[in-house]
């Protein structure tokens, strides 16, 4: 298990888990602080935002995992 998280794609997955905590504490801290909260027009467009970064993170995961298993280590 240790070996999994210490690992090159170990480390992106819990990354990413980790940029997936940060932007749901932003979201409840923004709609509690905002005056009004935050609307749907604001919502959406920060999920959007956050789904396109997740989007290329997956891809640049997926192209690591293809070159790392290409070479001969």
């Amino acid at each position: 298990m240790r070996d999994r998280l210490t690992s090159d794609l170990g480390v992106y997955a819990l990354s990413g888990l980790f940029s997936l905590v940060v932007f749901v504490v932003a979201l409840w801290i923004l709609s509690t602080t905002l005056p009004g909260g935050l609307g749907v027009r604001r919502t959406g467009g920060l999920v959007v935002g956050y789904l396109l970064f997740v989007g290329v993170y997956a891809a640049a995961w997926y192209i690591y995992a293809g070159i790392d298993t290409r070479e001969e280590v």
